[in-house]
Formats: structure tokens, sequence, C-alpha cells
């Protein structure tokens, strides 16, 4: 089986024998199972498959191409799920947290990436939102090599100032907004978002390489996760 790519917008993993599909067009998740999953697992592994069951697998397959999971044109990506390596180890811990001052300067900027993450997520789609981070990214992050350590002071500043902006913790938000901070002092980590089947939870965070910014890693290992930006 050939010629099926993953739209754009599209992004999946898979937990088990079961698969989940991200659609930030429609900031929807969707569960597969079934004959549905098993024709997944033959195109992200390019399995060979026998013709007497190839036609079942495609009538799967026209499926997810209906619900617009999947599609035929070649400007897609490849049929791979979502991999990163799991994060160990918390960027921030407890005593760094407390030690930690925070400048005006760092308050100020605090501020303003949770003003720009809430309208942000207020007014526009959460696909122009992800994609917008994308491209910062994308045309910023070899600006420089990735300086852990400020990465932590900076952090650290975030998370003690945020608990003077009046929101509650959301997990979206407070990663959205951990990156526009971040960003202003050019430094790009990665914005995984993940899942988890039993019970049924969406989840994400702020990485880079094997440290969470502001997740407990123990708590991270225990998702799949579905996107990385």
């Amino acid at each position: 089986m050939s010629g099926y790519f993953l739209p754009p917008h599209v992004h999946f993993c898979q937990r088990g024998d079961a698969f989940v599909f991200l659609d930030l067009k429609q900031d929807d998740y969707t569960l597969v199972n079934g004959a549905s999953a098993t024709a997944l697992q033959a195109l992200s592994k390019q399995m060979a498959t026998p013709a007497f069951f190839e036609h079942d697998l495609k009538d799967a397959l026209n499926e997810l191409l209906k619900g617009g999971l999947l599609t035929t044109e070649s400007n897609g990506r490849a049929i791979a799920p979502t991999h990163i390596d799991p994060a160990v180890e918390n960027l921030v811990d407890r005593e760094t947290l407390l030690d930690t001052s925070v400048s005006l300067g760092q308050m100020v900027n605090c501020f303003a990436a949770c003003i720009t993450a809430k309208l942000s997520l207020r007014w526009r789609s959460i696909e122009a939102t992800v994609m917008s981070v994308a491209r910062r990214k994308a045309e910023h992050a070899s600006d420089r090599p990735f300086d852990l350590e400020r990465a932590r002071a900076l952090t650290a500043a975030f998370l003690k100032a945020r608990g003077l902006f009046p929101a509650n913790y959301l997990c979206l938000f407070d990663s959205l907004a951990l990156l526009h901070f971040l960003a202003k002092y050019g430094i790009y980590p990665t914005w995984v978002f993940a899942v988890n089947l039993e019970p049924w939870a969406a989840h994400c965070w702020v990485q880079h390489q094997h440290h969470t910014f502001n997740e407990d890693a123990e708590q991270a290992v225990t998702y799949t996760p579905v996107m990385v930006i």
C-alpha cells in the first residue's frame, strides 16, 4: 500500500495497539483502533500485506481519508508516529525556585508573555497558535547554541513570577506563555503535546532533550507524545 500521507495539520502517536490522532485544524483528538489501526501499523512500518487482506486495509484507510486524518496529496508528510526522547529530569528543582530572584524586566516580560498567550488562545485557532510558535522556532532556534543553564535561570524566574499573574494553571496556557517568555531571550525549547488512554487525558509541557521545564518528569513519562513543536 502506498499513496497515503499525513496532512500538515495532523499528528499521531501509537499507544499499545491503538493510535491517537491530533487534528489541529479541528482542535480534536481521535482514537483509532481495530482494522484502521492495523492498516496504519502496516503503513508506518512499510509492511508488505497479503493481497486478500489489502482490500480490507484500504477500506479502513479510506475511512481515515474521509475523516481528514490522512491525505493522498503528495505534499503531505510520511506516515510515522511522533517520537521524542523522554524527559527524565526536572529543569528547575524546588531549591532553585526558592533561591531565584525576579528582576523587574523579567516580571514585565512574564506578564507580557502571559497576556500574549491568553489573547492568542482566546482569539486565534489552536492551529494558528501552534504554527506561529513552530515558525518562530524554525527561524531563530539555530541563531545560537541552546544554553541550558540560562534556560534554567529564566524558567525559574518565570515560574516564580507566574504566580502573580491572575489566571488558574492550565497546561496549554502556561506552556505557551513560557515559550513566549523564553523566546524574548532567544531560547526555543520544544513544546510537547501528549496523551494517556486509561484514564483519557491530554496534556502538554515544555522540554529540551531530557529536561522538563514546567512539568514533573515522573509525570511526563506516563504520557505518550502525540505532537512536538
